[in-house]
């Protein structure tokens, strides 16, 4: 009897061994930095079962006019390369965020309502379970919203496509956001042509003194795709040149195409709005 009992243990031993030793699980891609991640990864869209944390159910669901606002928090290193939610592999310097009930993945618009930035992330991860946080974005996410040094923020979440355009519940959800460069053509080809009152608004990169570091940056937004004009104003004797995209007709549009710019490293770009005289 002793004898089998030892010949058991050590066939048991043998067992686990292998089991631990055997391949792990495979991972889905992890994202390429600096991009949205699109297609499935190597993973299957779910939306998910109700789950329990801390005592608080959560119930995922398909959400397509989704449009919350609240706290935004990030997540980084300590979390990097680890699988996400969905089973994707998470890259802090990818476009991603982390949502208590959305599909996975779906994407969605953020804007940091302290500054205006907005950005698309695709939704793989489950999180934030703090206070009264409603998302968590990546390292990345952070950084191009703003709020990378401070932690947290306060945003508005809206669901999206992955080029960022959001349905409206009112409008049977009807898109509102159209492509931003399809109108840009036509007001910036007559740019004297204008009405008394009328509004235009520029995405503008930068203003400068010296004209030089002006074509600088308006060509690092050309190679970025980005059609941006020079512009020489003077003011009080002293001339400066001004780094603009536009004019749009539509601040929306504006909007958009400054999202795409900050999404490209182009942080310090603003909107300016002229009214016609």
């Amino acid at each position: 009897m002793n004898l089998a009992k030892i010949i058991l243990t050590f066939a048991l031993a043998l067992a686990v061994v292998a089991c631990s030793s055997g391949p792990k699980p495979r991972l889905g891609k992890m994202p390429p930095n600096d991009e949205v991640p699109k297609g499935d990864q190597g993973v299957k869209r779910k939306v998910g079962n109700p789950y329990k944390i801390a005592g608080v159910w959560y119930h995922p669901k398909e959400d397509p006019t989704y449009d919350q606002t609240g706290y935004a928090s990030w997540y980084g290193k300590d979390f990097h390369g680890k699988a996400t939610a969905n089973g994707e592999t998470y890259n802090m310097n990818a476009l991603t965020a982390a949502h208590k009930t959305l599909p996975m993945p779906s994407y969605v618009k953020v804007t940091n309502l302290a500054n205006n930035r907005s950005i698309v992330l695709r939704v793989n991860d489950r999180g934030p379970f703090v206070g009264s946080r409603l998302i968590d974005v990546s390292r990345r996410g952070a950084q191009l919203l703003g709020f990378q040094k401070q932690g947290v923020t306060r945003v508005r979440i809206q669901a999206s496509d992955s080029n960022g355009r959001v349905r409206s519940a009112r409008a049977n959800r009807r898109q509102v956001a159209a492509p931003a460069q399809r109108p840009t053509a036509r007001p910036a080809q007559t740019p004297d042509k204008k009405v008394a009152g009328k509004e235009t608004h520029f995405v503008q990169v930068g203003s400068y003194g010296n004209q030089d570091n002006a074509t600088l940056q308006a060509n690092k937004l050309r190679r970025s795709g980005h059609p941006a004009r020079v512009i020489r104003q003077v003011q009080n004797g002293k001339a400066f040149w001004r780094v603009r995209i536009g004019p749009f007709l539509q601040r929306l549009l504006a909007k958009d195409k400054l999202d795409r710019v900050v999404a490209d490293g182009f942080y310090d770009a603003r909107i300016f709005t002229e009214t016609a005289r």
